[in-house]
């Protein structure tokens, strides 16, 4: 299984997204991928800041459209999670690091499910313990 970063499905709406990132998408089964419902937050945080626009309307299309594809994808922070990250963030921290609070939350949520996260800034979880993915980088 493999976590979508915020990063990633951003690119996927851009005008002239990366090839690459185009390319390791399209090679996957839909149900080898998933979100965290934190990056469902900030992906609908970045819509609604935006002022009324064609974009903006695209946007919302676009984000209905991924939820219904999603569908029981769209990963929830719960209790078990909760403890993850807690355990997560302590530890990092007694090794002198720390991670800003989305990111560490969706780590939390890749550990807990097991999954890979794919993402460009793999230096903001390299405190985390899990596998991380750059489809940015020709695999």
């Amino acid at each position: 299984m493999y976590l979508l970063d915020t990063c990633v499905l951003s690119e996927l709406v851009k005008s002239a997204p990366d090839v690459h990132v185009l390319h390791w998408v399209k090679s996957r089964k839909p149900l080898e991928l998933c979100i965290s419902a934190m990056t469902w937050g900030e992906l609908q945080r970045g819509v609604i800041r935006l002022p009324e626009s064609k974009r903006r309307s695209e946007l919302t299309l676009w984000l209905q459209q991924l939820e219904a594809g999603f569908e029981d994808r769209i990963l929830a922070f719960d209790q078990n999670i909760s403890k993850i990250w807690a355990q997560m963030t302590v530890q990092a921290e007694a090794n002198g690091k720390t991670m800003a609070a989305f990111d560490s939350i969706i780590a939390a949520t890749a550990r807990a499910h097991d999954c890979k996260l794919v993402t460009r800034n793999t230096s903001d979880f390299i405190n985390a313990g899990i596998d991380v993915l750059n489809p940015w980088q020709a695999q």
